[in-house]
C-alpha cells in the first residue's frame, strides 16, 4: 500500500529506488563501441578542473577545531572527515554524521569499484554531470575531486524534492571511495558554504598496524 500512495508526493517507489541506487551506489558506465576499451578514458571536462578553495567563512583555523569522523577503508587505513563540534556522529567508525536537527547529512563510504574497473577522474567526471569539478592533494599525497550538483527525487515530476549533494572522491589503493554532503535544496542559502567546506576536509589516514 505504501508504493500505491507513494507516487503522489515522491513520484513513486521505482523512481526513489532508482535514485538511491544512483547516488550511493557507482555509477552506470559510460557507452562503449566496439572499437572503444571497456575502461573510459577521462572526460574532456576534466581539462577544466580548477584547484579547490577553502570558504572564506570556515578559515583553516575553524575547521582545524571540528571533530574527526573516521570510516575504515582498509589495509590499515582510515578515510576521515570533518564536522562542527555541535554535530553527531558514528563512533563506531560508520562514517555517518549529521547536524543538531539531521538538516544535513554527511556520509563517507568506500564503494564497490576498483579504480581498475573505472578512473576515478572518469568516475568525478560522470557524479559531477557537467557541474565543475575541483581538486586538491592531501597531506599524503591523494589526489580528490570535488563537485555539488541538485538532484530531483523524482525527475519526470517538476514539484518533486530537490536535495543538494556535494561529493569529494578518493582512490585508497586502488579502491574508490567518497564522501557525500546532502540536504535539501530550500536550505542552500544556510548550508552550501558549511558543506562544501565538510567536503573539503577528506584526507586518508594510515592507522598504526
Amino acid at each position: 500500500m505504501l508504493c500505491v500512495a507513494a507516487p503522489l508526493a515522491f513520484g513513486g517507489c521505482h523512481d526513489e529506488a532508482r535514485l538511491r541506487q544512483r547516488l550511493e551506489g557507482p555509477p552506470a558506465r559510460l557507452p562503449v563501441e566496439p572499437d572503444q576499451p571497456s575502461t573510459p578514458p577521462a572526460p574532456a571536462l576534466l581539462d577544466t578542473v580548477l584547484a579547490w578553495q577553502q570558504p572564506k567563512d570556515y578559515p583553516a583555523a575553524t575547521i582545524g577545531s571540528w571533530a574527526l569522523v573516521p570510516i575504515s577503508a582498509g589495509n590499515d587505513t582510515d578515510l576521515t572527515y570533518r564536522v562542527p563540534q555541535q554535530w553527531t556522529f558514528d563512533e563506531d567508525g560508520g562514517g555517518h554524521a549529521t547536524n543538531l536537527h539531521s538538516a544535513v547529512d554527511a556520509q563517507a563510504r568506500v564503494t564497490q569499484l576498483d579504480d581498475e574497473d573505472i578512473s576515478l577522474a572518469s568516475y568525478a567526471a560522470q557524479l559531477a554531470e557537467g557541474n565543475p569539478i575541483q581538486q586538491y592533494t592531501t597531506t599524503d599525497g591523494h589526489v580528490v575531486y570535488l563537485t555539488r550538483r541538485e538532484v530531483a527525487l523524482a525527475p519526470s515530476d517538476p514539484d518533486a524534492p530537490r536535495e543538494v549533494f556535494h561529493t569529494a572522491v578518493v582512490s585508497i589503493d586502488g579502491h574508490i571511495a567518497k564522501l557525500d554532503v546532502r540536504y535539501d535544496t530550500n536550505v542552500d542559502w544556510r548550508f552550501d558554504e558549511l558543506a562544501t567546506a565538510i567536503s573539503g576536509t577528506l584526507q586518508v589516514r594510515r592507522t598504526a598496524s
